[in-house]
């Protein structure tokens, strides 16, 4: 018989935490570097947060592209298992690749299956520059058809001066979620809070809902008074990007009844 402590963390839902990253030649030097030193301080981090959750135990998955797009993360990994290993960079941009891996492994029949359930994703985007893909009719098929996408926390952050911002504001639904930061220490501390604040957020909502607003309310108070960093300032609701295509909320998904549970369509 199950010790209680080992009951307990089974039936603790699973949080994805998914960072794509931009790794294409404007990112070498200092940019990727920052990244690089950010994410083995937050992989700590983020192993204390999952042990001490008491309703989620956080899995990770790493994206990054350049003139490809591939995952470094053989699927989700649980954190306790997890070590960030450096990135390089070099090459293009192909945002829409990105997307794509994103709609592959957004399933239950990929990265999301499990026994206990997982609740709403925490995707975080990171880029410094502008697509070199078709990434809007990636984004089209992945908003209309991937109802992971559609209740994820998306999260997106501008390095720089020179990126794309309204392609990071489609990507994450909405203008007020695309933070932009300057100075490369800034950046890895702006990672570093992202990553715990939607942790800690996400492990507390629905399976079926998206817990963006609320994210960007307390990155606003952490970060607040930061001259390099520039956080839109979160309302009740948020801006919305012109219609992607996505499909009407009521194709299936969670039954929000008295029964709970999922709708068979849910992939």
């Amino acid at each position: 018989m199950p010790r209680a402590e080992e009951t307990e963390k089974i039936a603790r839902k699973l949080l994805p935490i998914i960072y794509v990253i931009d790794t294409s030649g404007s990112m070498t030097g200092d940019r990727i570097s920052s990244v690089n030193e950010a994410m083995n301080d937050t992989v700590d981090v983020l192993k204390e947060v999952s042990e001490n959750n008491p309703t989620a135990e956080l899995k990770v998955g790493v994206l990054q592209f350049d003139s490809n797009a591939r995952w470094v993360t053989n699927g989700l990994i649980f954190m306790e298992d997890y070590f960030w290993n450096d990135l390089e960079a070099g090459g293009l941009t192909t945002l829409g690749a990105a997307l794509d891996e994103l709609d592959k492994k957004l399933s239950r029949s990929a990265f999301l299956d499990s026994e206990v359930g997982y609740k709403a994703p925490v995707i975080i985007f990171m880029s410094d520059g502008y697509p070199t893909d078709d990434y809007e009719k990636a984004l089209k098929k992945i908003s209309a058809g991937n109802k992971w996408y559609k209740i994820a926390t998306k999260i997106a952050i501008g390095v720089g001066d020179d990126f794309d911002a309204d392609a990071l504001a489609k990507i994450a639904g909405n203008r007020e979620a695309v933070i932009k930061v300057n100075d490369n220490e800034t950046l890895k501390k702006l990672i570093r809070v992202v990553s715990v604040t939607a942790s800690m957020v996400g492990s507390k909502s629905r399976a079926d809902e998206s817990q963006t607003g609320e994210v960007l309310r307390e990155i606003s108070r952490e970060m607040k008074g930061d001259p390099d960093i520039v956080i839109p300032e979160p309302s009740p609701e948020p801006d919305p990007v012109p219609d992607t295509g996505n499909t009407d909320a009521s194709g299936g998904g969670w039954d929000t009844g008295s029964s709970g549970g999922w709708d068979d369509d849910w992939d």
